[in-house]
């Protein structure tokens, strides 16, 4: 254990020294295997295209006992596919790499100093000569232009090393560290602060990978053997309570590891093709790596060469942290040639030097290994062949192997060379020189995915879509990628080319059968056809093979909503509350709305209640939208948000449909009057879904009970189904003579509405149960209509055509016949919902008509839909308000407008009981802003005009009294007349008075 932390035994100075270069070490490989692991995702990401349908749903139903009416709306689903971006470059990395890079040779310089003089000439030989490869004169320095900034750089770093070199030897390295640290640091921000080109570390990176790459080849080679010396250690250091494993141990486990090398050789020049296990060539420089700190300590050591302490271990390390950043900014530029170059390095070095070293073993230490001794002791003091040796004849074979490929990996370092250069002249926006460079890798190799892939990017960007496609399908001849069949799918289908985008597809995940973007995709583009299996099957099987499994689950969801009648069951139905992803919700709410097999509460957005941000984008606004489509009580986020983003001018496009959201939002929340403000300023501004918006608004008037304000907004929509809803409208206000000429229209295409209307106008005698039930409610001026409802059977009809009669008999104040049509309704047991919600508001009314308040409150208790709750706690005000309780009755009708802010008469009833307690003002507004919407209710405009009178509002009180004589009948007018003039006259008196 105590060899294996040698530097617990030097110096605090120098351990602290060694630690701080070990973090350096620890933190090269951290990004190494970060930038590994993230392959080409370091500069193409997956982005999401999300893409809006409109699905025809039912908005809204509702019943009045005989007919059912359906507001149409549409939900939106959101589709995505992956899309490959284009090839990024990121200046940041750049910069950290060059900044390890300044680290690692300051190790380098202080380590260089204590050489002997030859050592020290030629290093700093090498070190000169790397400056001058760097080509800092790119970096644009004013006053320093041509050679003189390399020739200060040599000085500076030359006449400080040999000041310690040849003066100051005796200083010890952590000082020497020190001032080459702060020498280095000091350089490095000045180049920064003086360059004037926009990323100078990427500059001095791109122009400086030749010399990087010449100093990581070199360094690989010198710790080939590592492994094969380890090996040595392994089978030669005595074990607990054992002997070595021996010498077979070590011929057959460096046999095993060379023939994984020579499989590695192989197969990376297509030699052969088998689907076999290889270790990595980067997993063999990695423990070659780690192994060396103790593997060249042990070489120092024994060889009596430089002092470790001095020289060897910050010599190792700072060229271990140069090769190892050095491959991973190749693997964080998705520099394939480079990568391959590298993996070639390791693979060819390895196996020559590994096996030379492991004749080197067995000629020198053969007979030590018989003897059980720890042939590591000795392992470099050989009796016969030499280490130097040893390696001139591994640099021989190495170059016999490059021969046997043609020089091949020295033409992809070019390759990976001039994709540097491409790269920096991308980032600083010269297309036109990145183009050429890339160009210049393509002509050392054609097939490298790196060049193919930025080129096509470039193309693609500047709409060139064809060139863009050829560069897509080149990338995919030697390195193909996931993100390649998905530029070129893309491209096809730019090119209206679907078919030919789908077969892309297909080729990718017949390549990479694990690519759930790529089945994400192709399951998108199958959706969008009739092979809605094989859609399915795509979307289903991706989440499982990609990070961002929301996409292709949002996806599937937005398939269901699509095809409703796949699922057979409502049981059938996916889980709709799995992710809170956006789009994932969106489409759940979507599905919902679709089958509208969902009667829970819809779960509202979490990020409905964060703070306002960014534009609403595609999830996000489907989310929205279909929430407030499906949310039966919306709340003040929801309301807030969408009137928020609906003023938003990013959210210009989306405008309409976020008002119409809001519309839909505020009249759920009882605010019907903001509702159809909202739906005549879209229908004003949108002609060609003008009629659509008037519909909604219209069948919302009619559930409100504004027949005549119903009609005459239907009136502007020429489609035959509005013809219908204006001609109910009309019978429903009590004009059938104008309603006639619809339902005669109506009727020609429809045999149950001409049914209808011949009934409605006695040109024939009703036969079915709902012809009987129209004619009963419909013809209030028929006496006898009472006879035909007694033949009635169906116990939901005859219970809706009985409380037409029972309210009839109220107004006439007949209770008791009113009475008795209800002890003549089904029983309960036999009605619907809305039956017997009717049936029981008829109770309540004659109870109130009777003025029975006990009974009025038993009847309150029973159930009731929503839809007569608001008349529900209006006749249970009635009923306190006749017993004289004005503190609850106030509290009821409170409930009731809260419910139906713009139903006449419980307006009316209200403003009258706020009036008589002395609340004038209050029942001023409650009257004005429900006239709106009821200019021709008689009893409304007769207490508006009284409350104006209160008020002194004598104009406005005079234009509702000549209002009320075009709506009411003469007769009534009179009546009126003379209350009205009696109380103008009393006001008039007490006005008078007070001004004596």
């Amino acid at each position: 254990m105590t060899s294996l932390i040698f530097w617990n035994h030097w110096s605090r100075p120098y351990r602290l020294t060694y630690l701080l270069s070990l973090l350096l070490f620890a933190l090269s490989l951290i990004a190494f295997l970060t930038a590994w692991v993230r392959g080409l995702g370091n500069v193409v990401r997956w982005d999401v295209l999300s893409e809006l349908t409109d699905l025809p749903i039912t908005l809204q139903t509702f019943t009045d006992g005989l007919l059912d009416y359906s507001i149409p709306g549409k939900a939106y689903a959101v589709s995505e596919q992956f899309v490959a971006s284009a090839m990024e470059v990121h200046p940041s990395v750049a910069t950290a790499f060059v900044v390890g890079l300044c680290a690692a040779f300051a190790l380098l310089l202080s380590a260089v100093t204590a050489f002997g003089r030859i050592a020290y000439l030629v290093a700093m030989t090498v070190f000169v000569a790397a400056l001058s490869l760097f080509r800092f004169e790119m970096l644009d320095i004013s006053g320093l232009d041509g050679p003189y900034l390399f020739l200060l750089l040599a000085f500076a770093f030359g006449s400080v090393s040999y000041y310690f070199h040849a003066f100051r030897s005796d200083i010890g390295l952590p000082i020497r560290l020190a001032v080459f640290g702060v020498l280095v640091a000091v350089v490095a921000f000045g180049l920064g602060a003086l360059a004037r080109v926009p990323f100078p570390a990427l500059q001095v990176a791109s122009y400086g990978l030749p010399v990087l790459l010449l100093l990581s080849v070199g360094f690989i080679g010198f710790i080939a053997f590592e492994i094969v010396a380890a090996l040595v250690w392994l089978t030669s250091a005595n074990r607990l309570g054992g002997r070595p494993l021996g010498l077979r141990n070590f011929v057959f486990i460096s046999l095993l590891y060379l023939a994984n090398l020579a499989l590695i050789y192989l197969t990376n020049t297509k030699s052969v093709d088998w689907d076999v296990y290889t270790i990595s060539p980067f997993v063999i420089y990695l423990i070659s790596l780690v192994v060396g700190l103790w593997g060249f300590k042990q070489l120092t050591d024994q060889r009596d060469s430089e002092p470790f302490q001095d020289v060897g271990a910050y010599l190792y390390i700072g060229l271990g942290v140069v090769t190892t950043l050095t491959i991973g900014y190749a693997l964080a530029t998705a520099n394939d040639p480079l990568i391959e170059v590298f993996e070639d390095t390791i693979t060819y070095s390895h196996f020559v030097m590994g096996g030379l070293f492991v004749g080197y073993v067995l000629v020198n230490f053969r007979a030590v290994f018989q003897q059980n001794l720890p042939v590591y002791r000795v392992l470099y003091k050989p009796r016969t062949l030499q280490l130097p040796l040893v390696r001139l004849l591994g640099v021989v074979g190495i170059v016999a192997l490059l021969y046997g490929q043609n020089f091949f990996p020295i033409k992809q370092a070019m390759t990976g060379y001039y994709n540097g250069v491409g790269d920096l002249y991308t980032a600083t926006g010269e297309t036109t020189s990145a183009v050429a460079f890339y160009e210049l890798a393509i002509e050392q190799e054609y097939q490298n995915h790196k060049s193919n892939y930025a080129l096509a990017s470039l193309a693609a960007q500047q709409g060139d879509l064809a060139a863009a496609s050829g560069y897509f399908q080149r990338a995919l001849l030697k390195q193909p990628s996931p993100q390649a069949y998905a530029g070129l799918s893309s491209m096809y289908l730019q090119n209206n080319l679907f078919f030919e985008g789908l077969k892309a597809l297909q080729r990718g995940i017949r390549t990479f059968p694990k690519s759930g973007e790529l089945r994400n995709n192709l399951g998108y583009l199958y959706a969008k056809t009739s092979v809605v299996d094989s859609a399915y099957f795509y979307l289903q099987s991706a989440p499982e093979f990609t990070g961002r499994a929301d996409v292709p689950k949002a996806n599937l969801l937005a398939f269901w909503a699509k095809h409703p009648q796949l699922l057979s069951s409502a049981a059938s139905l996916p889980l709709t509350n799995e992710s809170d992803y956006e789009s994932y919700q969106a489409n759940a709410l979507a599905l919902r709305l679709v089958t509208g097999s969902d009667t829970a509460p819809a779960k509202a957005p979490r990020w409905l209640a964060e703070p306002a941000g960014q534009p609403l984008n595609t999830g996000r606004f489907a989310d929205v939208y279909n929430y407030a489509l499906a949310a039966s009580k919306p709340d003040t986020n929801l309301l807030g948000t969408l009137k928020r983003e609906s003023l938003n001018p990013a959210n210009q496009a989306l405008t309409d449909d976020l008002l119409f959201a809001r519309s839909v939002a505020e009249y759920r929340n009882y605010h019907p009057a903001d509702a159809f403000a909202l739906l005549g300023q879209l229908a004003e501004n949108d002609a060609r879904n003008g009629s659509v918006y008037r519909t909604t608004a219209g069948l919302w008037l009619l559930e409100q009970g504004l027949y005549r304000k119903a009609a005459q907004l239907l009136e502007l929509n020429t489609d035959t189904l509005s013809a219908y809803y204006r001609a109910l409208a009309l019978t429903k206000a009590g004009d059938a003579v104008a309603a006639q000429s619809l339902w005669e229209m109506v009727a020609k295409n429809d045999s149950v509405v001409a049914g209808l209307a011949q009934v409605l106008y006695d040109q024939r005698k009703p036969v079915s149960e709902l012809e009987k039930a129209f004619y009963v409610v419909y013809r209030p001026d028929d006496t006898r209509r009472g006879i035909l409802w007694e033949t009635m059977k169906d116990p939901n009809l005859r219970t809706v055509a009985g409380a037409s009669l029972i309210s009839q008999y109220i107004v006439n104040r007949q209770p008791f016949y009113a009475q008795m049509i209800l002890s003549q309704l089904p029983p309960p047991a036999q009605l619907n919902a809305f039956a017997l919600s009717l049936e029981n508001l008829s109770a309540l009314r004659i109870t109130v008509a009777k003025k029975n308040l006990k009974a009025a409150q038993v009847f309150a208790a029973r159930p009731f839909l929503p839809q007569h709750q608001a008349e529900r706690y209006f006749l249970l005000g009635q009923a306190y308000e006749k017993g004289r309780q004005q503190a609850p009755a106030r509290q009821v009708y409170e409930q009731a407008l809260r419910l139906a802010p713009l139903n006449a008469d419980i307006v009316t009833t209200v403003a009258q009981f706020e009036r008589q307690q002395g609340r004038t003002r209050q029942a001023y507004e409650l009257a004005l802003n429900a006239l709106n919407v009821n200019e021709d209710n008689p009893g409304l405009l007769k207490t508006y005009s009284l409350l104006c009178l209160d008020l002194s509002l004598s104009d406005y009180a005079e234009e509702a009294l000549s209002r009320l004589q075009t709506t009411t009948t003469p007769a009534d007018y009179q009546v009126f007349l003379a209350t009205y003039q009696q109380q103008r006259a009393l006001l008039e008196k007490q006005r008078q008075k007070f001004l004596q």
